[in-house]
């Protein structure tokens, strides 16, 4: 008779569990747009972004360019004059990057969404430790924060 409940619980846990990592992907960064898909080094991408809340990092081919190297618009046409430092967290945003001096090929491109600014660990702790004191903002605290596609990058001429 021990068994129903144990096999409730489980059951029950089980859903929980799948409910929640439901609930935290939904909130990890997603590209709704790439344009263009392929270049040659030099040529602007753009990515059309939901849920890109921190400091983005795009890495390719082992190349890593951080927020110098990136440009941040917001997607709404009547905020596209706001500085990238200045948009709203929560707002969706075109994040742009040069494709760099990369040999003809296919290349897997990551983008990180970090907590503060590059290599400032004590700022990336405070802001944790406040997200995790406001439950509201769980889902972008305990989530993936990090995106990727393939982009084409052809000869250079």
């Amino acid at each position: 008779m021990a068994t129903r409940p144990v096999r409730f619980f489980v059951a029950a846990a089980f859903k929980l569990l799948l409910l929640g990592l439901l609930f935290l992907s939904a909130c990890a960064p997603r590209i709704t747009n790439i344009t263009p898909t392929e270049g040659r080094p030099g040529t602007v991408v753009s990515l059309a972004m939901e849920n890109l809340v921190g400091w983005p990092r795009v890495e390719i081919a082992g190349k890593i360019m951080d927020w110098p190297q990136l440009k941040l618009i917001a997607a709404a046409p009547e905020r596209k004059n706001v500085p990238g430092e200045e948009l709203v967290w929560i707002e969706d945003k075109v994040l742009q990057f040069t494709i760099p001096d990369l040999p003809a090929a296919d290349y897997k491109v990551v983008i990180h969404d970090d907590k503060g600014p590059p290599g400032d660990l004590v700022y990336s702790a405070l802001e944790t430790t406040a997200y995790i004191i406001f439950p509201p903002v769980w889902p972008y605290v305990f989530r993936s924060n990090q995106t990727e596609f393939m982009l084409r990058v052809l000869p250079a001429q």
